[in-house]
């Protein structure tokens, strides 16, 4: 990945504060091949002495330092009248998790983990500077209570600080997920091989069955720790977003179970219906680029401020499009306000242009919200929220996706909860 300029631009500065010379030799080569004029500093103290005369863009510090450290750091920049909002990113070890909490108490933006790959380092630095994304020390704080490796964690920080530090974690879980895929492979070659000593000899074959055995329920074991782990960051995520508009509180947890209930009954997978939980606990993630007075305000929305709900979807898709799901979630996130008679936005899609996850959560987020109350209006009943779905199907909303919601409330005695 390449930072890419334009003509006449300045390039952007970034300040280093590593006290590892080939770290910091790396991380410079890296940064300056990309475009970027950086600065580095052996550690926080000289970091923070030349901060009026760099004035960066972004800093990019270490945690553990002598003199002063990659926290202490921080907490001096966010005291700075001048440069106090400029954009941090910590480099830190996710092994410990209280060291990122720390990090985000004492205000840093967002966090790259050691080792870390040279693509994901760019599109970091590059998502930052160009949405000119940084944490001011008037932003509100918000906590948020979850527990991450069986240890129960409080956090008190801004919205979007928040939002990073659980998007990172994701990141990493994905990556542990990588490794476990590996370990997955590794598992087969040692059957494989197994199969093929059971045709030479049978001495000794019941101990290798009992390692099996043992690596397979460790390994079945690892995955179900995994995914656990997933599903709870999934919804610290949505948590993030319930925080800025309490009227919705419960939407995206109840948009969830019924876009996954309609997935089972349409006869989708195991897989399919654990996807559709994601994409429905994520779908209005973009809300966080909206003002929280405009999510919650009682009267009707002007055409400025509904033009700004209307971006959440495409805020949700850049949010996530780079993280690599094994379902669509981006696509869904993006595209579940669109309209089978292209009526819809962002993109004015038109029937099979829509995703079919995106589609199934149209028809849950609608008759979610209409059963739900508003800050604009009281909650117009489940009788109602289905007479708008069935009036029209077909035209505005997937006939199959529907009839299996009007099924699920008339037969089966669903429930929004």
């Amino acid at each position: 990945m390449t930072h890419e300029e334009k003509p006449n631009t300045p390039r952007k500065r970034i300040l280093i504060a590593e006290d590892s010379r080939s770290q910091s030799a790396m991380l410079s080569d890296i940064l300056t091949d990309s475009g970027y004029a950086v600065t580095a500093a052996k550690d926080g103290l000289e970091g923070l002495q030349r901060l009026p005369e760099v004035r960066p863009d972004l800093v990019i510090s270490d945690v553990w330092m002598p003199r002063m450290n990659g926290y202490e750091f921080c907490e001096s920049i966010r005291q700075d009248e001048g440069l106090g909002n400029t954009p941090i990113i910590l480099l830190t070890s996710l092994s410990n998790i209280r060291d990122i909490i720390r990090g985000l108490e004492v205000g840093a933006d967002y966090f790259i983990t050691k080792p870390y790959s040279e693509e994901l380092l760019l599109s970091t630095v590059e998502s930052i500077l160009s949405s000119g994304q940084s944490q001011s020390r008037d932003d509100p704080k918000v906590s948020v209570e979850t527990e991450l490796e069986g240890v129960a964690l409080s956090i008190l920080a801004s919205p979007q600080t928040v939002f990073n530090f659980f998007r990172t974690t994701y990141e990493n879980l994905l990556h542990d997920n990588h490794q476990l895929g590996r370990a997955k492979l590794d598992l087969k070659r040692l059957n494989d091989r197994l199969e093929e000593k059971v045709k030479e000899k049978t001495r000794g074959l019941e101990e290798e069955i009992v390692e099996r055995k043992k690596a397979e329920k460790a390994l079945k074991e690892s995955f179900e720790n995994l995914r656990n782990t997933l599903d709870g960051t999934v919804r610290a995520l949505a948590t993030t977003i319930e925080m800025r508009d309490p009227y919705t509180a419960g939407h995206q947890r109840r948009v969830s179970e019924l876009a996954c209930a309609i997935t089972k009954e349409m006869r989708g997978s195991a897989e399919d219906i654990k996807g559709m939980e994601v994409m429905g606990f994520l779908h209005d993630i973009g809300k966080i680029v909206v003002p929280a007075e405009i999510l919650s305000k009682p009267g009707k929305l002007n055409d400025l401020e509904f033009n700004m709900i209307k971006a959440h979807s495409q805020a949700g898709h850049n949010i996530l499009k780079g993280i690599e799901f094994p379902w669509p979630v981006s696509a869904a996130v993006l595209q579940h306000h669109e309209r089978l008679n292209g009526s819809g936005y962002p993109g004015g899609l038109k029937g099979p242009e829509i995703a079919r996850e995106a589609r199934i959560i149209a028809v849950a987020d609608v008759v979610e919200s209409m059963a739900s109350h508003r800050p604009y209006r009281p909650a117009l009943g489940i009788e109602a929220a289905l007479g708008e779905v069935t009036q029209h199907k077909g035209t505005l909303y997937d006939p199959d996706a529907v009839d299996a919601c009007v099924n699920l409330f008339t037969v089966r005695g669903f429930v929004l909860t």
